[in-house]
């Protein structure tokens, strides 16, 4: 007992030290600023200072503070990597992608960058370009990015998504499959199936597609890329019952009250691969709803703008048959 009471300093202590740091881990960004807030007030403005606190700042989507206090580290640093990257990122959430891209920009210049650092703003400004839907120099900047460091798999999926929108389907195959042989991630593997499908390699993609379906336990968007590897090889009865099967799996699984995006695209997409748009249309705007990416909105606006052409083009037809004579008729 009297051995055990010997140790109770350093319990309570460890117990007091254990509290302080969960009572910390919990104050949350508020009271950081507050504490940076002091801290410039007593030594003065520091860049690092200001950036730890623009970081708060936008945690909280307080941008347009984190935008004063960024400005103000880059004059003092003159445009730093951390302070320029924290800068453009809030640029950009502003709605301010030219000021964005100019600032990275000005960084990439800098001569001292390593390689990985100049690469890492690339490819962030690849994704500036990307939302102009300037996919020409989006894509030279992915390019570049994946030449000076070429080991990260996210980066070969976004020169992917480039490529696809900028209808580049044989550069998209021939990149992902670099960057298999580079990285050896099984989403590029996946990435590889999707970018033989737009190709129109149907037969190439389809025996990729069954050793996943054989292999998984949730097999649904595996039936919807082998229905349209059936459907692009006329095996229309085959596209036909796996997306039967599909839809079967995915309905029980959406809840209404908090659905899954995924699930209403693949929903969407068998509805579109059936020729069924109004359907189409309305999954994919639950989709939007629930937080898709941009992509879908896009994807809306086309399906409406064909189902309005084909509205117009029925009743074009309806008032052209009212307005025949009994003889023509």
């Amino acid at each position: 007992m009297r051995r055990a009471l010997t140790h109770l300093p350093l319990l309570i202590a460890v117990a007091a030290l254990v509290a302080m740091t969960e009572s910390v881990a919990h104050e949350g960004p508020e009271v950081d600023i507050q504490e940076l807030t002091d801290a410039i007030k007593a030594t003065g403005e520091t860049a690092d200072l200001l950036l730890q606190r623009a970081i708060e700042y936008r945690v909280l989507g307080k941008m347009s503070e984190a935008l004063r206090d960024l400005e103000e580290a880059a004059r003092l640093e003159s445009y730093g990597l951390p302070i320029s990257r924290e800068l453009a990122k809030v640029q950009f959430g502003l709605g301010k992608t030219n000021e964005a891209i100019d600032t990275v920009t000005k960084a990439v210049g800098g001569k001292s960058l390593e390689a990985t650092d100049r690469a890492n703003l690339l490819i962030l400004r690849s994704g500036f370009y990307q939302a102009r839907s300037e996919y020409k120099k989006s894509i030279e900047d992915a390019n570049q990015a994946i030449q000076l460091y070429d080991l990260n798999p996210e980066w070969y999926l976004q020169r992917s998504a480039l490529q696809l929108a900028a209808n580049l389907p044989k550069e998209r195959l021939a990149g992902i499959e670099a960057g298999i042989g580079r990285t050896g991630a099984g989403v590029l593997d996946v990435e590889k199936i999707e970018a033989l499908l737009d190709d129109k390699q149907f037969s190439a993609a389809l025996p990729l597609i069954d050793k996943e379906i054989e292999s998984s336990r949730i097999r649904s968007s595996w039936l919807i890329r082998r229905a349209k590897a059936h459907f692009g090889l006329g095996s229309n009865d085959r596209a036909r019952a796996d997306l039967k099967e599909a839809f079967d799996e995915i309905q029980p699984r959406i809840q209404l009250a908090a659905p899954d995006v995924s699930l209403l695209i693949d929903r969407a997409t068998i509805h579109e691969l059936l020729g069924e748009k109004e359907l189409a249309r309305t999954s994919y705007e639950l989709a939007r709803d629930a937080g898709a990416e941009a992509w879908v909105k896009e994807k809306i606006k086309t399906l409406k703008a064909e189902i309005d052409k084909e509205h117009a083009a029925a009743t074009s037809k309806k008032s052209a048959e009212a307005q025949r004579s009994p003889e023509q008729k």
